[in-house]
C-alpha cells in the first residue's frame, strides 16, 4: 500500500514534469495564468482517472477546490514546487528493485535526530521539557520563553530502543509555544518534518500540537520550511 509521502512526492513531480513538457512543446504558454489553468485541469483529470493512490485523494480534491475558487491566487505551481523541494531535502533510502526500477523511499528517523533537535532549540534559547509525562490537560509556565514539551512516556514508546540509532516506530507529539517557523526550520535541518494538529489549543495550555511520524510519513502535507516558501 502506498505511503502518503511517497505518493504525494510522485504526484507533484509528475505534475511539474508534465507542465514543463507542455510548455516546451508549445501547448501551454509560459505564464502564471496558463500554468495555473494547466495544473487545475491536470488535477481534475488525475481525480477522474483515479491516477494516484486513495491516500492523496483528499489533497487532490482540496487543490481542485482551491484552483476553482482562487484561480491564479491558488499558486498551484508554487505549492507543487514547495512540496517537491521539501521532500527532496529530507533523507531518502533506496527501496526494493522492481521491474528494473529502484524506488526512493523516506529514510527511517533515529533518536539522535530528535535529540539533535532538542539541542539546537536549546541553543536558540527555547525551553525544552522532555522529562515529564503528559497525559492530561496541564499548564506549563514559560515566562514568555519559547517552549517545546514532549511527553517522556510517549517519547520512549516512539522508538524501538534507547540508543542514538534507535528507530522511530510510532508518532510523537510535540507541544509548541513560540516561533513555529523557527521550529519547522530547525527540525528540517535535522531531517524531520512536522505535521500540524493545532497551532494553539492542545492538552498543554497555550501550546499547539505538531506530530513527527516514522519516516516522516505523515497523512497530510507537512509544514513547509521557510527556505522553500
Amino acid at each position: 500500500m502506498a505511503v502518503y509521502i511517497e505518493e504525494l512526492s510522485k504526484l507533484v513531480s509528475d505534475g511539474l514534469n508534465e507542465l514543463a513538457e507542455a510548455i516546451r512543446s508549445g501547448k501551454t504558454p509560459n505564464n502564471p495564468v496558463s500554468e495555473t489553468h494547466f495544473l487545475s485541469a491536470w488535477v481534475t483529470k488525475a481525480i477522474k482517472q483515479q491516477r494516484y493512490d486513495h491516500s492523496v485523494a483528499t489533497t487532490l480534491v482540496s487543490w481542485q477546490k482551491q484552483a476553482r475558487s482562487q484561480g491564479t491566487k491558488a499558486q498551484m505551481k508554487q505549492q507543487f514546487q514547495q512540496i517537491q523541494a521539501t521532500y527532496a531535502g529530507v533523507p531518502r533510502q533506496k527501496g526494493d528493485e522492481a521491474e528494473q526500477a529502484v524506488e526512493e523511499k523516506a529514510a527511517d528517523i533515529t533518536r539522535s535526530q530528535l535529540t539533535g533537535l532538542y539541542a539546537s532549540l536549546t541553543e536558540k534559547d527555547w525551553l525544552v521539557t522532555t522529562e515529564y509525562e503528559v497525559n492530561r490537560k496541564v499548564t506549563h509556565h514559560t515566562d514568555g520563553q519559547a517552549s517545546l514539551v514532549v511527553c517522556a512516556t510517549q517519547s520512549k514508546l516512539a522508538f524501538d530502543g534507547d540508543t542514538a540509532d534507535s528507530l522511530m516506530v510510532k508518532p510523537l507529539s510535540l507541544f509548541v509555544r513560540g516561533d513555529v517557523r523557527e521550529l519547522v526550520e530547525v527540525a528540517y535541518q535535522h531531517g524531520l518534518l512536522l505535521f500540524k494538529v493545532t497551532d494553539y489549543k492542545s492538552i498543554v495550555k497555550y501550546h499547539g500540537e505538531y506530530i513527527l511520524y516514522p519516516r516522516n510519513a505523515g497523512p497530510s502535507i507537512p509544514e513547509i520550511p521557510v527556505q522553500h516558501q
